[in-house]
């Protein structure tokens, strides 16, 4: 296996893993700002707040594009099974 090999597995690695996590972090982040928001606006100061909208719609993020993940993922998987079987020959 070639270094440029190894470079572009590690590419496909980080993308992928980038693509999977990116709908949950991107609702959180999203439902964060909103509930800071909403935070500053009425002064209300209690640090649990912003975890239970967080956890629901993440989760539910997470269900939505549970197919889209699960594909990239599995994909990924079988590419990298073949630059391993690749490899052994």
């Amino acid at each position: 296996m070639t270094t440029e090999q190894v470079i572009r597995m590690t590419q496909e690695l980080f993308l992928v893993s980038l693509l999977v996590a990116l709908p949950a972090l991107a609702v959180s982040l999203i439902v964060g700002l909103v509930v800071s928001l909403f935070q500053t606006v009425t002064s209300i100061q209690d640090q649990t707040l912003s975890y239970v909208p967080r956890i629901v719609l993440v989760g539910l993020a997470i269900v939505v594009t549970l197919g889209i993940t699960l594909q990239q993922a599995a994909e990924f998987a079988r590419r990298m099974i073949g630059y391993a079987a690749g490899a052994g020959q």
